[in-house]
């Protein structure tokens, strides 16, 4: 399963400057954050708990949230990786929480949690419901993504459609696959924001249209 998280960051002064000199504190703060990140995939990237891990782009992705601040309030970070999207989100005050199929990086994601504040939750499993059958979808099938492991859920004493936003970073081949977990087993007015390296952010709200 893809660790669908992010792993940019400023890669030089010009960036950092161009940050500070726009006015969210926040954001300026998150920079230690996604530094550190960086320094623990430079470190790890050759284990095997870090095969699969790709990364996004972290400030497209809180300029995204900050769109939901007021207007969500559960946040759920699927393959949370590291966790710097759900941390992100916890300390942008959402009820956040992670899940990570890789035990190792659900405690990096713990140890950066507790280095950088916010309350996000991390968990090990697979973030696809029990209930999920993806044979009842003609076309939309995984692809990379392990599909026969433990649920998170469990562990969280939660289900999907107790979180308002969820947050992916899908193979690209498994986009509609995504969407139909969220479709059958999220909220009725859920949000899916992915990324994808060619398009950026996509968004699908769920709702009056959840049967689309």
């Amino acid at each position: 399963m893809p660790t669908i998280s992010s792993c940019s960051f400023p890669c030089n002064e010009s960036d950092i400057l161009a940050l500070n000199s726009s006015g969210d504190a926040l954001l300026a703060e998150f920079q230690d954050l996604w530094s550190d990140a960086a320094l623990i995939w430079d470190k790890r990237q050759n284990d095997s708990s870090f095969e699969g891990y790709v990364s996004a782009n972290y400030e497209d992705v809180y300029r995204t949230l900050k769109r939901f601040q007021g207007r969500c309030t559960t946040f759920l970070e699927w393959g949370s990786g590291l966790g710097v999207v759900a941390i992100m989100a916890s300390r942008m005050g959402f009820d956040a929480y992670g899940i990570e199929i890789e035990p190792e990086l659900v405690q990096h994601a713990c140890d950066l949690a507790a280095k950088h504040g916010g309350n996000a939750r991390f968990v090990a499993g697979s973030f696809i419901p029990e209930e999920f059958q993806e044979t009842e979808f003609d076309g939309e099938v995984f692809q990379r993504t392990v599909d026969n492991a433990r649920s998170g859920y469990d562990e969280l004493d939660m289900e999907l459609r107790d979180f308002d936003l969820i947050y992916a970073y899908p193979w690209p081949e498994e986009h509609l696959v995504f969407r139909s977990i969220v479709r059958r087993c999220g909220g009725k007015r859920a949000v899916l924001i992915c990324f994808d390296q060619r398009e950026g952010i996509l968004i699908k709200r769920f709702g009056t249209n959840r049967g689309k």
